[in-house]
């Protein structure tokens, strides 16, 4: 039995069969980009769409690094370069790096590694890791068949491999092969990655090169304990501004009506000063003003917590 008859499948939205190359997870949402557009689309743990950001490079791969809470992308027509993206998915610096072992070789993945605080590339036959100041050590070599893609799940590497014969995930420890993993070739693998919060392997694959999947295969690895910063970020969904402001203008509108009430209260009581007959009438006209007090006071804490939570959606 194939690995993808065991495990769980979404299936993905696109727009024309446009494809998804690559798959970041940052241990709230997921994010696949789409070359063809230039768009990386947001999803949430369910895979339903969460957003999208329009960037000006056609990225082939992305991950996340949960140290320094950015992501790191790799762009196919860049053969030393990999870039820095912060949270909104922003250009803000890259990694340039020359080594001719490397040989200028198409990136084809990456990956971050925790244990190690590197990132994992592949290129076509080989898996370098490769320093934040540009320093590339190979780490695998003479890989056959053609690499597709390499995830970080320290200590391992999971490297899916294709030879238009089969389609396999191979397991390394070191440079040891621990574990194989067979994908039918109707699924297209295009990127891995590992969501230690399941904890399951993430297949990003299009079926007939076509339609895209997420299979979720659990994985029973013994992982290195970095892994697990991810599963402790809380999350938070992304408001959108609009929403935000709706919320603070809702309360200002209370906040308006609000202060008409107690103009209202203050007039009355003014009234009641004037025209009473005895103090049981100013008595019983104070309780009725108390209580419309009381209520305000209560509605300003509710206002005033409302305004603190519109203050810490993220948009």
């Amino acid at each position: 039995m194939n690995l993808c008859d065991k495990c769980p499948c979404y299936t993905l939205p696109t727009l024309d069969n446009k494809p998804y190359l690559a798959m970041a997870f940052d241990g709230c949402f997921y994010y696949l980009t789409m070359p063809n557009d230039n768009i990386i689309y947001k999803f949430d743990s369910d895979f339903s769409p969460n957003g999208e950001f329009k960037g000006s490079r056609a990225f082939n791969g992305i991950c996340y690094d949960s140290f320094e809470e950015c992501f790191w992308a790799i762009e196919s027509t860049e053969y030393n370069r990999i870039f820095k993206l912060n949270g909104k998915l922003q250009e803000i610096d890259y990694i340039p790096f020359e080594n001719k072992r490397c040989d200028y070789r198409e990136m084809r993945g990456i990956s971050y590694d925790c244990a190690k605080n590197v990132l994992v590339v592949a290129f076509n036959d080989a898996i370098f890791e490769i320093t934040k100041t540009g320093e590339a050590r190979s780490v695998i070599r003479n890989l056959c068949p053609y690499v597709l893609n390499v995830a970080s799940i320290a200590p391992y590497l999971a490297i899916a491999v294709n030879d238009d014969k089969q389609q396999n995930i191979l397991y390394y420890e070191g440079c040891k092969l621990v574990k194989t993993e067979n994908i039918p070739l109707v699924y297209r693998i295009r990127d891995i990655v590992y969501n230690p919060c399941k904890p399951t392997l993430m297949i990003l694959a299009t079926k007939h090169c076509k339609y895209p999947r997420i299979f979720c295969c659990p994985s029973n690895l013994d992982v290195d304990c970095c892994h697990k910063i991810l599963c402790h970020k809380k999350c938070k969904p992304d408001v959108p501004p609009e929403d935000k402001c709706s919320v603070i203008e809702s309360v200002a509108k209370m906040e308006t009506a609000l202060s008409h009430i107690l103009n209202a209260e203050g007039e009355k009581l003014q009234k009641a000063v004037a025209i009473a007959d005895s103090v049981g009438e100013l008595l019983e006209m104070n309780q009725s003003i108390h209580k419309t007090l009381i209520l305000a006071s209560q509605l300003e804490h509710i206002l005033y917590a409302k305004l603190e939570a519109a203050a810490g959606l993220e948009c």
